[in-house]
């Protein structure tokens, strides 16, 4: 099960219920029919007793690890197709563009580039017998010379749409061959999950720069509901990384959920996001037959 399914049923159920002619029943009826309700008595042991607590101090601490930041912008859906992209990859560079400056800002390293990992996106195979996501990885040298001339100032405006133009081809194109299967991760995966125990691992698998390239620093995924007002989210899925959950479906913004454990830079990431959303605006508001202002 994953995130598509079941939003889509939690969304007709709601949608249902919020109808006016919507039968919740006569519960006055129903109720007399009913058998009166008996308290439950449960017998414990004294080591269902221990592995309760040890549960409940597991999953406090693990709630007290946790980090959550939201932010919405102030465009949505009709503006990015008036400026003639996709939805989803326009926010997909937003995302890469704050997750770059925030390692421009935080990495030890000279260049500043480094990321200690990979982004994550999903995509639904379920057009497979039991097909469930395959991954798009949101990260590709188109994308990371758009992110590199956002911050150079003797790149002109209009060769930073040409990149930006560029990188969200080149992720429409990665994200559609995902759908079709035509993806590398879930392949690799079924592949290492051959190895029986004890078999020698294949050097691929133990090889430094694959580990850390699906090592998902940064894991996003978007569903959309009307319902979702406030949005919604998961928890990274590495100690030093992200969750990103985004929706792109309402017409006049995008709303972006960040979850990370505390030591991690949370609010700057959210500040990144937000940066970047309007800077992405920005370079696209001004050129003729797209305008669009501001709803802040």
């Amino acid at each position: 099960m994953d995130g598509t399914p079941s939003v889509t049923m939690v969304d007709r159920m709601l949608s249902a219920i919020k109808r006016p002619d919507f039968d919740h029943g006569n519960t006055e009826n129903q109720a007399g029919r009913l058998s009166p309700p008996s308290l439950l008595e449960w017998k414990t042991t004294p080591s269902i007793q221990s592995a309760i607590a040890s549960a409940r101090k597991a999953a406090n601490e693990n709630v007290g690890k946790q980090d959550m930041g939201m932010t919405s912008t102030s465009y949505g859906r009709d503006a990015i197709k008036k400026f003639g992209f996709s939805p989803d990859a326009w926010a997909q560079m937003v995302i890469q563009l704050a997750y770059h400056r925030l390692v421009a800002s935080t990495s030890p390293h000279k260049d500043g580039r480094r990321r200690n990992g990979g982004t994550y996106e999903a995509a639904s195979a379920r057009g497979f017998l039991k097909g469930r996501t395959e991954t798009i990885r949101s990260v590709t040298e188109e994308s990371m010379a758009w992110c590199d001339s956002m911050d150079d100032s003797s790149v002109s405006e209009e060769e930073r749409k040409r990149l930006f133009k560029a990188a969200t081809k080149r992720h429409g194109e990665d994200a559609a061959k995902a759908v079709k299967a035509m993806g590398i991760d879930r392949h690799l995966f079924g592949l290492q999950n051959m190895i029986k125990p004890g078999e020698d691992v294949p050097e691929l698998f133990k090889d430094p720069l694959f580990v850390r390239g699906k090592t998902w620093i940064v894991s996003t995924s978007a569903i959309f509901s009307p319902h979702f007002t406030r949005g919604y989210g998961w928890g990274q899925v590495v100690p030093n990384g992200f969750g990103v959950a985004y929706m792109t479906g309402f017409p006049d913004e995008l709303k972006f959920t960040v979850t990370s454990q505390k030591d991690q830079p949370n609010a700057q990431f959210v500040r990144e996001l937000e940066k970047a959303a309007e800077d992405l605006r920005s370079l696209f508001e001004s050129q003729g037959g797209s305008s669009f202002k501001s709803v802040m």
